[in-house]
């Protein structure tokens, strides 16, 4: 019977969270070909940030295959999540107040 394969944060070769070592270990390619394009994404697609912290967030560690959200990693993961939403209410109330004191 074949072995169930399941995606982990390989913490033995991580250089940062383990995200990109896992997924190369999950389906069998090159840590090293996966890291570079890890970096190329990075740079290249928006997003990719947020994407890879919350897959060092979601995605369980290797010895800790539960998965369980610790008490920090959900305060991260409702940080990350709540500042853009507090940076754009910041600017909007500035820029709306601003447009009132200039009529006054």
């Amino acid at each position: 019977m074949e072995e169930k394969k399941t995606l982990y944060r390989d913490t033995d070769n991580r250089i940062l969270g383990g995200v990109a070592s896992g997924l190369a270990t999950y389906m069998g390619w090159d840590i090293t070909l996966v890291r570079l394009a890890l970096v190329f994404c990075l740079f290249a697609v928006q997003g990719s940030v947020l994407a890879y912290i919350l897959a060092w967030i979601i995605v369980p560690s290797k010895y800790n295959p539960s998965g369980g959200l610790g008490f920090g990693k959900i305060l991260l993961l409702i940080i990350i999540c709540a500042f853009p939403v507090l940076l754009f209410m910041a600017l909007f109330c500035a820029m709306f107040f601003g447009m009132i004191t200039a009529f006054l």
